[in-house]
């Protein structure tokens, strides 16, 4: 994100592989915000830390709401439901306004203004969960459903939003393609909707400034 500025979200990959994603020019990254302690989102914080670059864990923090600057990047904290203290993100940068960032919770009881992106867990679906698997019961109460993160979305739309990212979809519980058109539903018609996958980009660099 950012203009040759990069900010991190989360440490679940090893630094290495975003030191290849960036040519190794890691003077680009202005920080890494992590969001809680299990393993997929905090395992390599300690690379990043090694390098010298600022590594945000507010959820570490009797009272996590905070704001930060990073670079060009303002950073605000909010507290979220989870099975550990968790926190998500409101980012705002010159390039790109106002973009929210929450994965690994079951709702949120905020609402925020004017947001051009949203980047937002939708972990399961009613209609595709398997009760039989042995998270179900994690899945249902620590974890974003598709249904909970559209009216989180519908809550939070305005004319300032351009792109929606889904992000952290269980491989079991899950349907990409019915997951993004339950989105398009429910947003305007010239706003993107995308699937956060590996490797994947998405420019952001489209909102009209």
């Amino acid at each position: 994100m950012g203009n040759k500025e990069v900010l991190v979200l989360d440490a679940g990959m090893p630094f290495k592989t975003v030191k290849v994603a960036l040519d190794f020019n890691i003077r680009q990254i202005s920080g890494v915000l992590v969001t809680h302690s299990h393993l997929d989102h905090a395992k390599f914080a300690h690379e990043y830390e090694a390098a010298g670059i600022n590594v945000w864990k507010p959820y570490e923090l009797e009272r996590p709401r905070r704001c930060r600057r990073m670079g060009r990047f303002t950073v605000q904290t909010f507290p979220v439901v989870h099975s550990v203290p968790t926190v998500g993100y409101l980012i705002e940068h010159p390039d790109f306004g106002r973009v929210l960032y929450v994965t690994d919770c079951s709702y949120i009881e905020f609402k925020f203004r004017n947001l051009n992106t949203i980047l937002i867990e939708a972990n399961w679906g009613q209609e595709f969960v398997h009760k039989d698997e042995p998270k179900y019961m994690h899945s249902l109460q620590h974890h974003m459903s598709i249904e909970t993160c559209v009216e989180t979305i519908r809550a939070n739309t305005s004319s300032a939003l351009r792109h929606v990212v889904l992000c952290h979809l269980s491989g079991n519980n899950a349907d990409e393609r019915a997951f993004k058109e339950a989105v398009r539903k429910i947003v305007p018609s010239d706003v993107t909707v995308d699937i956060a996958v590996p490797g994947g980009e998405v420019d952001l660099r489209e909102v009209p400034f």
